[in-house]
């Protein structure tokens, strides 16, 4: 069955089928393929059955997985497979190889950020911005926009004390994993965002929204071991309000 776009119209391009056609994903921005079919043949890249490769993801520590799952991923064209016709009756069966485990490491990655299906796609097929998707997410719920405007009244009259009380909501809000979030939330992974807004379509208001969240962002990354860094939030402040004044 073909998919459907943003506006449910029929896209019969957009059939992703690695039996005959080679798939191009993207992971952080870096182009990867998935070769068709006859490629793995003479190649003698080795093929995996479904169970295999649900053991290779808890091998990697990929959880909550199970071959429903993946199944569901396959017909959604999520996470293609090999369909390959085995027996007397010619049924068909799943076969991946190992460009898939990076593929589905990304996929749940995203998913964990609460990303859907298509977004996913978008990101993984399309190379669209994770940061634009993600603060998009954010920006279409009003009541935590309200909330973060709340927040953002109080820096202005920072202290450690009110600090860490933002930093708790900030952490809430974006629902932060502080390993995850310190490895990546420095000022090169800022740049990138900054850099993607600038080429972004946003409108006046979803620009002020993301804007904030990169300001409370910013301030949670300058709160460490009890300890707020202004010199390091003031910088990154500064950098944001100044990649601002040049969008607008």
């Amino acid at each position: 069955m073909a998919r459907r776009d943003e506006n449910n119209n029929i896209d019969t391009n957009a059939k992703r089928d690695i039996n005959h056609s080679d798939l191009h994903y993207f992971i952080k921005s870096k182009k990867y393929t998935l070769p068709k079919y006859s490629f793995i043949l003479r190649s003698k890249k080795r093929l995996m059955s479904i169970g295999e490769f649900l053991k290779l993801l808890e091998k990697n520590n990929i959880k909550n997985m199970s071959i429903n799952l993946l199944r569901e991923w396959d017909n959604k064209e999520l996470l293609p497979a090999y369909r390959v016709e085995k027996g007397m009756i010619r049924t068909e069966s799943r076969y991946y190889i190992m460009e898939h485990l990076d593929i589905a490491m990304e996929i749940v990655k995203l998913k964990s950020y609460g990303l859907e299906i298509r977004e996913i796609e978008n990101i993984i097929f399309e190379n669209k911005s994770f940061e634009i998707l993600f603060l998009s997410k954010i920006i279409k719920n009003k009541e935590l926009f309200m909330k973060m405007k709340d927040i953002i009244k109080n820096i202005h009259h920072i202290e450690d004390e009110l600090v860490s009380s933002i930093c708790t909501e900030v952490k809430k809000i974006f629902n932060i994993n502080d390993n995850d979030f310190k490895d990546t939330f420095n000022d090169k992974y800022l740049n990138t965002i900054l850099n993607d807004y600038k080429k972004s379509n946003l409108n006046t208001d979803e620009a002020s929204i993301l804007l904030l969240s990169l300001i409370l962002l910013s301030l949670y990354n300058s709160y460490d071991n009890n300890c707020f860094d202004r010199k390091k939030f003031s910088k990154q402040f500064y950098s944001i309000i100044s990649e601002n004044k040049n969008h607008t």
